[in-house]
């Protein structure tokens, strides 16, 4: 997260850092998703997919109920990001990056912690 917050803070020049944004968003959606993934079993939730864990993130109120469309885009995105780059679709990715999605992991990640540490 700290990463992609630092990426996300710089100013990107050319495709070289749009690249290495959304390469960091990968990492930091894999790590936040596989926590989710972790959590849900936890407390009783599927969490087998990306998809189930998400429903269990927004089900233990990691996700609140307005945030699901973008953890929802936010799963696409990174669906297409591993298979294809294309430079419109990165241009914005990385414009949903800056905009939101790096609020949502600073945010979800803060509850996180608070349920992790009880």
């Amino acid at each position: 997260m700290a990463e992609m917050e630092s990426f996300a803070a710089l100013p990107i020049a050319n495709r070289r850092d749009k690249a290495g944004l959304i390469q960091a968003f990968e990492f930091t959606f894999k790590l936040v998703w596989r926590t989710f993934q972790k959590l849900g079993p936890e407390s009783g939730l599927e969490a087998a997919s990306r998809r189930e864990a998400l429903i269990a993130a927004t089900s233990l109120h990691l996700v609140a109920d307005v945030e699901a469309e973008d953890w929802s885009q936010m799963l696409r995105d990174r669906n297409l990001t591993s298979h294809t780059y294309h430079v419109v679709l990165a241009d914005q990715i990385v414009e949903r990056l800056l905009t939101i999605y790096v609020d949502r992991f600073r945010v979800t990640l803060q509850r996180t912690r608070s349920i992790i540490s009880r």
